[in-house]
C-alpha cells in the first residue's frame, strides 16, 4: 500500500507516458575507454581495504580477540595476497598481536582510539545517515528493504556497523524494524519507511536546480551533468541518440514509474536516474556492481541494468581494477581522481589510513636499521670471509620477496632484494672477489651486476 505523498506522486505516471511515444532503446554500442586518473583512486585504496577487512575479522570475533593461527586461515577469504603475519609487521598500528606459543591478535591502542573517534563521528552526523537511509528506503518501490541487504551496504554508505541499534531506534518517525535480525544483521528482517517526507524526496540533481535558481532567480530543467573524457568519441548515431535522449524530461528516482514501458527511453531515463542517486548517496560515489546488484527488485532494476553503465560514458566511468566492475560518478571527480566534494564520513577512512601509514613507517625504519647492522657486521668480517648476520639475512630476504606482492612497497623490496641476492653469493662460498664491494652499500641492482660479474 503506498503512502499518500507516494499515491500522489504515482498520479503523474499518465502524464510521463504521455510525453513522447514509446520509443526502443538504441542498440548501438559505446566503446569502453580506460580512464587512468579514476582507476589510480580505486587502486589508491587497496591497502585500506586489505587492511579493513582484516581488522573486520578481528572486531567481529568474541571479546574483539582470534588466534593469530585462525586468523591465518581466514587469508584466502579475505583475499591477502601476502601471509597474515607478514601484513602485520608492516603495519604494527593495526593490531596488537601477543606472544607465543599461543599468540592471540587485538586490536591495537591505536585501533582503539580510531574506534572512539568512529563512533563520535557517527553520531555527530546520524542526521545525514538517516536521511540517506531515509532516501534508499524511498526509492524502494515497497518502501522497505531487508535488513541484510543493508548491511551488505553500509560501509558504502557510511553507516555504523550497529546502526540497527544506534541509529535506527534514534529516529522512530522515519524507521521500523519488522522482525528479528539476529546477532549479525542476517536474519530474515526488514526496515520500514514509517512516513514520507517530501523535502527528502528530492534527488541530488533536483536539489541542483533549486540551487541554482536561488541563485540566478530562474530555475533550470533538472537533467544530468554529461562529462565525456579528453579524447571520447561517440558515433555520430550514438551522439544523436544521446542527445535526444538528454531532451526528454528528467523523471525522479522517488517517483513511482511502475506503468512506464520497461524498452521506453523514458524507462531508461529512470534507470539512469535511480543509479546516479545511489551512487550520490555513497561516501564516495561509487560502488561495486554486485552490491547495486542486492538491490534489484527493490528498485525495479532489470539483471542488465550494468550495461546502463557503459551505455552513458558521459555519466559514468566504470573501473574493472580489482577483478570486479565498479561504477564511478563522473561529475564527483576531477581531472586528478580526486573527489571534488567530499563526505563527512570520508574523514574515518582517512585516519584509518594514516594509522596504517604510522606504523609502516615504523617497519620501514626497523628494516633500515637492520641493513645498517648487516653492514656493519659485512664490515667487521668482510676480510675474514665469514659467515655473518645469517638470521638477519634470511629475514630480510623473506621481506623482500613479501613485500614484491605490494605495489607501494616495490622500491624497499628491490634493495631487500638486492641485499638477499649478496647474501646468497657469501653464504655460497664465491669468495673474497665482492669483498671490496660489501664494503658499501648497494642501493641499486647495477651494482649487484657488477658484483655478478667479477664474482663471475
Amino acid at each position: 500500500m503506498l503512502l499518500p505523498a507516494a499515491a500522489a506522486a504515482a498520479g503523474g505516471v499518465h502524464r510521463l507516458k504521455s510525453l513522447c511515444p514509446v520509443r526502443r532503446i538504441s542498440s548501438l554500442k559505446v566503446p569502453w575507454r580506460r580512464d587512468a586518473a579514476l582507476d589510480a583512486a580505486i587502486l589508491r585504496d587497496r591497502r585500506y581495504r586489505l587492511a579493513s577487512r582484516l581488522v573486520r575479522e578481528v572486531l567481529l570475533s568474541p571479546g574483539r580477540r582470534l588466534l593469530l593461527r585462525y586468523l591465518s586461515k581466514r587469508r584466502q577469504r579475505i583475499r591477502l595476497p601476502v601471509l597474515v603475519p607478514t601484513f602485520l609487521r608492516r603495519y604494527p598500528t593495526l593490531l596488537s598481536v601477543s606472544p607465543p606459543p599461543n599468540p592471540v591478535a587485538s586490536p591495537s591502542p591505536h585501533l582503539l582510539s580510531f574506534l572512539e573517534f568512529a563512533s563520535r563521528h557517527h553520531a555527530l552526523h546520524s542526521p545525514l545517515l538517516a536521511s540517506r537511509l531515509a532516501k534508499l528506503l524511498m526509492i524502494s518501490s515497497t518502501r522497505a528493504l531487508p535488513v541484510p541487504k543493508i548491511a551488505a551496504a553500509k560501509r558504502d554508505f557510511g553507516l555504523p556497523d550497529d546502526f540497527l541499534t544506534s541509529l535506527v531506534p534514534r529516529y522512530p518517525h522515519l524507521f521500523r524494524l519488522v522482525g528479528d535480525p539476529g546477532p549479525d544483521a542476517s536474519g530474515n528482517a526488514f526496515l520500514e519507511l514509517v512516513s514520507w517526507d517530501d523535502q527528502l524526496a528530492k534527488s541530488v540533481i533536483e536539489l541542483r536546480a533549486d540551487k541554482e535558481a536561488d541563485v540566478v532567480g530562474i530555475r533550470p530543467r533538472p537533467n544530468f551533468t554529461v562529462k565525456l573524457p579528453r579524447g571520447f568519441y561517440l558515433k555520430k548515431e550514438m551522439r544523436e541518440w544521446v542527445r535526444d535522449w538528454l531532451e526528454l524530461p528528467y523523471v525522479s528516482p522517488y517517483t513511482d514509474t511502475s506503468g512506464l514501458h520497461p524498452a521506453s527511453p523514458e524507462a531508461e531515463k529512470r534507470l539512469i536516474g535511480v543509479l546516479h542517486e545511489v551512487l550520490s548517496l555513497s561516501v564516495e560515489r561509487r560502488m561495486a556492481v554486485p552490491i547495486i546488484g542486492k538491490f534489484c527488485d527493490e528498485f525495479r532494476l532489470s539483471n542488465a541494468f550494468a550495461n546502463a553503465f557503459t551505455r552513458h560514458p558521459g555519466i559514468f566511468y566504470v573501473s574493472l581494477k580489482g577483478g570486479i566492475k565498479t561504477p564511478v560518478l563522473r561529475e564527483a571527480y576531477d581531472e586528478n581522481g580526486e573527489l571534488v566534494d567530499k563526505d563527512p564520513m570520508i574523514e574515518l577512512k582517512e585516519r584509518f589510513v594514516a594509522i596504517m601509514d604510522e606504523g609502516h613507517r615504523e617497519y620501514l625504519e626497523e628494516l633500515r636499521k637492520k641493513r645498517e647492522e648487516l653492514e656493519k657486521q659485512r664490515l667487521q668480517e668482510a676480510y675474514r670471509g665469514a659467515k655473518v648476520g645469517t638470521g638477519i639475512e634470511d629475514e630480510m630476504e623473506e621481506e623482500g620477496i613479501d613485500e614484491s606482492d605490494e605495489d607501494d612497497d616495490s622500491e624497499e623490496g628491490e634493495a631487500l632484494m638486492t641485499w638477499g641476492a649478496v647474501a646468497k653469493l657469501t653464504r655460497s662460498g664465491v669468495g673474497n672477489g665482492i669483498a671490496a664491494f660489501v664494503l658499501e652499500p648497494l642501493n641499486s641492482l647495477s651494482r649487484l651486476e657488477d658484483i655478478l660479474y667479477i664474482a663471475g
